[in-house]
């Protein structure tokens, strides 16, 4: 009985194994690919049976992602902080410009956060989103290149509409990178600028929303464990660890990928796979 009962753990343990990949994989992707990684989380996990993988899987898969932006981005990251401390004007408006658009963002997302946080459990709103997303990507091939028009460069007012639109994108299924990277092309901002940028002024945005959702972990594990907010909390575990690890690696693969595809105005491409999830989520998947 006792060999049958470890047997049956140990099933357990590699099922688990096998879902955190796949959900780490979906992650790496879907983060940087205009397709929507918090739609594809929503819609795996509820494939996969892991509608409740708690809030530190999460953190964890955002963390990887996370990390895959400082290893791709590294020499402009430096830059931006060597010329903003040594008060290069060109530098310091980059981090200027990232700052502003993050206010519309946090606003958003904080100002929302529940109406947001129960839209992940709603497989049905999470495919129309990825509609909306498809139809999005798919008006960028008549976007005029920046070198076609005049004032193609950032500034003050387009870094608020973009930081607005990354809030927007919080609801799953409106994909962060596909939607603020329309936007600047709509813009007339150069294709190069607009995909760097999306990326880097997802650090505060991400990286922000990750350690509020560790935050909260850590009170979760003490007196507060009770709480109902702290029910899915979710624990640590090696699983967790390989899923961010693979969100990690793939992430790094996705986001070169998709730089070179902006910068040929190909993204409109993507529009057709995610018309496609959002159809067969629909017919499919059912809260």
């Amino acid at each position: 009985m006792g060999i049958l009962l470890l047997s049956f753990g140990y099933l357990l343990y590699y099922l688990a194994m096998i879902d955190s990949i796949i959900l780490g994989l979906l992650q790496g992707l879907a983060e940087f690919l205009p397709i929507s990684s918090s739609g594809h989380l929503v819609l795996g996990k509820s494939l996969l049976g892991m509608k409740e993988a708690g809030m530190f899987f999460d953190v964890m898969l955002h963390a990887g992602t996370l990390l895959s932006i400082f290893v791709v981005f590294r020499k402009k990251l430096l830059k931006m902080i060597v010329g903003f401390f040594k008060k290069d004007k060109e530098q310091r408006e980059y981090v200027f410009y990232i700052v502003l658009a993050s206010i519309p963002t946090a606003i958003i997302g904080l100002g929302f956060k529940s109406q947001l946080e129960a839209l992940f459990t709603n497989p049905r709103a999470v495919s129309i989103a990825l509609l909306f997303t498809g139809t999005l990507l798919f008006l960028t091939r008549w976007a005029k290149p920046a070198q076609e028009v005049e004032n193609a460069k950032m500034n003050w007012w387009k870094a608020l509409i973009t930081g607005t639109v990354q809030g927007v994108a919080c609801i799953p299924g409106i994909s962060r990178s596909g939607s603020t990277i329309s936007s600047m092309l709509f813009l007339k901002i150069d294709r190069k600028f607009a995909g760097e940028f999306s990326f880097l002024m997802s650090i505060p945005a991400v990286g922000g929303a990750a350690l509020l959702d560790l935050i909260h972990w850590f009170e979760c594990q003490g007196a507060n464990a009770l709480l109902e907010s702290c029910r899915t909390a979710g624990t640590f575990n090696l699983a967790l660890l390989a899923g961010m690890v693979v969100a990690f690696v793939t992430g790094i693969f996705a986001l070169r990928w998709l730089l070179v595809f902006v910068q040929k105005g190909k993204l409109h491409h993507f529009a057709w796979y995610v018309w496609a999830a959002g159809i067969l989520g629909l017919l499919f998947i059912h809260p």
